[in-house]
């Protein structure tokens, strides 16, 4: 079996006000709008790498930080960037008032690091466990929101440059206020989080050095071709395979900050001595093409037909209850069988695109892309830069069009 390794020790963090509730029921209304509209493959490369290339070159991490947002703003349609303006300027002075009249949180036992993640943390890399003998994991860390004078100071420093970009500052300042209740309550030598996708992260790193702690990220998902992850800067940055520090370096983040790590999750696991249980899993991921599910679902049965014991899994946050119609009959997979199990009781693994195929493969088990259900998408994902695309794979059209066995 895979040699165990140390968990670290997790905390929940309560609180009744949240600085970022408000915007957050904003997000989930802006979701709801672009619940058919997918920027990734909504907006084409060119067009990326066209708004990327205009971008001046950052001086420091203030600018880093403003340039990844004006690529994820970009990515946004005009409305809902507006929108998002509009409340941020009603709630940034509100919300700043609020959180500086918050007492300071409670101080906890000292920890070398701080892991602010809500899931399971075997995306952390072994030889961070090894350089801090004590990491506290907080899962809950967007309600302890605290903010001092010297903060308001940093962020008075933000507005001189920016005055007029205020959902940029509102997020910063959001995003400052948790950072501070965590130094508060932990005093760390540094903060470990997955968040490369946050415009905010260069502005945090550069909080970091005036606190004295070290801005560390750890990957959690597969990465595409997305200028929603440019610019960023981090002191260490973990990936997953040198592809991907290729792939960042190109987006324009900051050179020097890569190492590349395999976690615990997707360290290779000893095979059961056991013939695999299924033939074939589809892991669904958050579809939003019209009409893919039913396409999956005929695909899968016509394997079936042939005598292929077929499993399907959901995703676990982005798989809508109604979907599950079109799967019931095939084996289901929930969070009772963990994806390292799946991966290892199956033949072959399918998906469009999906951290589980790199997993698979890493694992020894037979990868397969859905070039079939979403032809559109699949055509996409060479210039989108998909990793599994130059490691040895099948397409599922050519699975199809195998004779059955006789």
């Amino acid at each position: 079996q895979h040699r165990l390794y140390r968990p670290v020790r997790q905390v929940t963090r309560g609180g009744q006000f949240s600085a970022m509730s408000l915007l957050q029921t904003l997000k989930s209304a802006v979701v709801r709008l672009n619940s058919r509209r997918d920027p990734l493959f909504a907006v084409s490369v060119t067009r990326q790498k066209a708004f990327l290339e205009s971008l001046p070159e950052p001086k420091d991490l203030l600018e880093r930080a403003y340039a990844q947002y004006r690529c994820q703003m970009m990515l946004e349609r005009p409305i809902l960037r507006a929108g998002y303006q509009l409340a941020a300027m009603l709630l940034l002075p509100v919300y700043r008032r609020q959180l500086l009249r918050r007492p300071a949180p409670r101080k906890e036992q000292a920890a070398d690091a701080v892991f602010a993640y809500d899931s399971e943390d075997t995306i952390l890399p072994e030889s961070l466990r090894g350089e801090f003998a004590h990491i506290c994991q907080v899962r809950d860390f967007q309600n302890a929101l605290f903010l001092t004078g010297e903060d308001c100071s940093f962020l008075r420093e933000l507005a001189r440059r920016y005055p007029t970009a205020f959902y940029f500052r509102f997020k910063c300042m959001a995003k400052l206020a948790m950072y501070r209740s965590l130094y508060e309550t932990y005093r760390p030598k540094a903060i470990i989080v997955s968040e490369e996708y946050s415009y905010t992260s260069s502005f945090l790193t550069e909080y970091c050095h005036r606190l004295g702690m070290e801005h560390i990220n750890v990957m959690h998902g597969e990465k595409l071709y997305y200028i929603r992850d440019s610019f960023f800067h981090f002191d260490r940055c973990y990936v997953w395979d040198e592809c991907y520090r290729r792939l960042f370096c190109d987006l324009r983040t900051e050179l020097m900050q890569f190492r590349v790590e395999l976690p615990p999750s997707m360290q290779p696991r000893e095979k059961p001595s056991m013939p695999p249980e299924v033939d074939l899993t589809y892991y669904l991921q958050e579809e939003v093409v019209p009409g893919v599910y039913p396409r999956i679902a005929q695909a899968l049965k016509t394997l079936q037909t042939r005598g292929m014991v077929i499993a399907v899994r959901p995703h676990p946050r982005y798989m809508p209850p109604e979907a599950m119609q079109y799967f019931e009959d095939f084996l289901l997979e929930d969070r009772s069988i963990s994806i390292e199990q799946s991966i290892l009781r199956t033949r072959c693994a399918v998906s469009l695109y999906s951290t589980v195929l790199l997993q698979a493969s890493i694992n020894g088990v037979e990868v397969v892309i859905d070039d079939l259900t979403a032809p559109e998408r699949f055509a996409q994902l060479r210039s989108l830069r998909y990793i599994m695309l130059d490691k040895p794979h099948g397409l599922l059209s050519a699975l199809l069009q195998e004779e059955s066995p006789t």
